[in-house]
């Protein structure tokens, strides 16, 4: 017997939210293998709390009716977060002398 939660956000986030994990473990394993002094690493960890955090604002928007941007978002927006935290966070180590 199976126990299953009843979750009140729509079964439409399920298949985004898990190809996006899946994006997820790729890229930060990539990220692991790259010998930087683990700086690719914590770059992609600022971007994946981003993107969970817009994912979390998006869901709470729409919990039942999520619209087609909303879970092409959630499916292929870490790739955009990661690039743009590549960018801010490396300008923002500049900056503060890193």
């Amino acid at each position: 017997m199976i126990l299953r939660c009843p979750i009140p956000i729509s079964d439409q986030y399920r298949r985004p939210i898990f190809a996006a994990v899946a994006l997820q473990a790729v890229f930060g394993g990539l990220s692991l293998l790259i010998l930087d002094g683990g700086d690719s690493a914590r770059i992609c960890g600022v971007a994946l709390l981003a993107f969970w955090s817009g994912v979390f604002v998006l869901i709470c928007r729409h919990p039942r009716h999520p619209s087609k941007l909303d879970l092409e978002l959630i499916r292929r927006g870490y790739v955009l977060v990661l690039v743009l935290a590549f960018v801010v966070v490396r300008l923002a180590w500049k900056i503060r002398g890193f």
